[in-house]
């Protein structure tokens, strides 16, 4: 080997061995560093503990260095037995930390519970409801709703007027007993009662808010129509339930009065000079005052079909009497419902019959001749049946009232209505086209009501409801003047007055009425 070559040996040797005393100071260095910094924060910041095994307890704890550059003797560190809690030790990147660290308390707000209490919902009631679509259904494509409907969760109240202007409870009095039939004359209120052993009818003096009786009218049989005669203030008429006509004289020397004038009911059929009268057998439908030949009559009309004319001085035999149908229908159960006369109140002669219309079980609209008139296509049944200015008004089951011209076969007009209409009280006040509907089993509350109308202000909805009750309404009527309205509700008497100053139609609403 030549000298060149193991000098160079040499010479890297040495370079090795200097670079290895240089990485080993250079550890020594780091882990002083180390020691003295980790000595340092232990004995300024406390740190968090944590419990140190068993296994651990009085053992020594050795530092491992290199025996290269070891310079000190070992050093034993011994945890004392008692002490069994170990810090912790903060490590750091770089930095030798100088400060003990800052605590943060970090304060977490807690929600209280909160007990959220739920209002119940509001019922929407049944009856308002049904009110709501009932209108819906009634004046779609013919009206638009303008007003609105409250619903809450409580009953309605009664409705008697208070709020209506131009119509105000006047009176109530309690007869205790059923009517059926009523009729008004000036200050006189004439009351027809269900048949019992005590009396048949009562005639009220009206002129006060205490009603107080005049007279009691006796009758053998059930009165079924009582009305004040026309021509005679002192004298009543009655159609009685078996057939009967019968008439009172009013004094002043009784107070308990029996007819002073009646039909005779021995027989149905009489024969006199040619002619052939029948009497009536069944209750009595229709009665009518007129002038026939100058002497003062009174039409009836029978459930079974009968018509007669009667003179009110003499009631042994009808004047004249027809059969309005033949005996074919009269067997296949067909029955008169009610009667309308749309003629004069003076004739002569008979050619007056085609103007007296009546109403069939069928439905249908037939003249005294028994020539159908006026046609109902539904074939349901008519309630009730009044003439009502130029036109003829009949109330059906199929919910409506329905308008009819004279010389039209079809019905004029139909108004949906939200309950059956059992009767129609014709307002007396000229030049108007007013009345009074009473309502059974109406549908959107189960109570009955009693609306005023008038045609000529809206057609498809009253104008004023005047009373809603739970009691039946039986009947209702109007004084002459037609400033005062009777309304016979269970046993009670109930009299509205009625002025001119109702509410007049909205100029925004869709039904301006006739």
């Amino acid at each position: 080997m030549s000298t060149s070559s193991i000098d160079r040996q040499q010479l890297l040797e040495q370079k090795r061995q200097r670079l290895q005393e240089l990485k080993q100071k250079r550890l020594l260095q780091q882990q002083q560093q180390q020691q003295s910094s980790t000595s340092l924060s232990l004995s300024l910041s406390p740190s968090p503990t944590r419990e140190i095994s068993p296994s651990f307890i009085g053992q020594p704890i050795r530092k491992s260095v290199d025996v290269s550059t070891q310079t000190q003797s070992d050093v034993s560190i011994t945890v004392d037995s008692k002490d069994i809690i170990e810090k912790e030790v903060s490590k750091y990147d770089k930095a030798i930390q100088t400060s003990p660290p800052i605590e943060q308390d970090i304060h977490v707000d807690t929600i209280p519970d909160r007990n959220v209490q739920f209002n119940n919902k509001q019922e929407i009631h049944e009856s308002e409801l049904n009110e709501a679509l009932t209108k819906s259904i009634k004046l779609v494509n013919k009206l638009h709703i303008t007003n609105t409907i409250i619903l809450d969760n409580g009953n309605q109240e009664l409705k008697n007027g208070n709020t209506t202007s131009g119509i105000e409870k006047w009176a109530t009095f309690d007869t205790k007993q059923s009517m059926v039939s009523i009729d008004i004359n000036d200050n006189l209120l004439a009351i027809a009662f269900t048949k019992n052993i005590t009396n048949d009818a009562i005639i009220y003096n009206i002129n006060t808010p205490n009603l107080f009786p005049e007279y009691y009218l006796n009758s053998l049989s059930q009165i079924e129509i009582l009305k004040f005669d026309k021509f005679n203030r002192n004298r009543i008429i009655g159609g009685l339930k078996n057939g009967g006509i019968c008439i009172w004289e009013l004094n002043d020397t009784q107070i308990s009065l029996m007819p002073v004038l009646s039909t005779p009911l021995y027989t149905s059929l009489m024969n006199t000079v040619g002619k052939s009268i029948a009497l009536h057998l069944s209750k009595i439908v229709f009665l009518k005052q007129l002038l026939i030949d100058g002497n003062v009559c009174i039409m009836s009309i029978s459930q079974e079909g009968i018509l007669n004319f009667w003179s009110t001085n003499l009631l042994a035999e009808p004047k004249m009497s027809f059969k309005i149908f033949n005996k074919e229908k009269n067997l296949d159960g067909f029955q008169i419902n009610g009667g309308v006369y749309l003629g004069a109140e003076e004739v002569v002669g008979t050619g007056f019959i085609s103007d007296v219309i009546v109403s069939a079980n069928d439905g249908n609209l037939y003249n005294a001749k028994g020539d159908l008139v006026h046609e109902n296509l539904c074939k349901s049944m008519t309630h009730c049946l009044k003439k009502l200015g130029n036109y003829i008004i009949t109330s059906h089951s199929e919910w409506n009232l329905k308008l009819w011209n004279k010389d039209q076969v079809d019905s004029f007009k139909e108004i949906p209505v939200p309950y059956i209409v059992q009767d129609i009280v014709i307002r007396p006040i000229k030049s108007t086209l007013q009345f009074v509907t009473i309502g059974h089993s109406n549908l959107t509350n189960g109570k009955q009501v009693v609306d005023l109308w008038d045609l000529k202000k809206k057609l498809y909805s009253p104008i004023a409801t005047i009373i809603e009750t739970d009691d039946e309404i039986i009947k209702a009527a109007f004084n002459e003047s037609g400033d005062k309205l009777v309304i016979i509700a269970k046993t009670n008497i109930i009299i509205y007055k009625i002025d001119e100053s109702l509410k007049e139609s909205n100029s925004n609403d869709f039904d301006k009425g006739i």
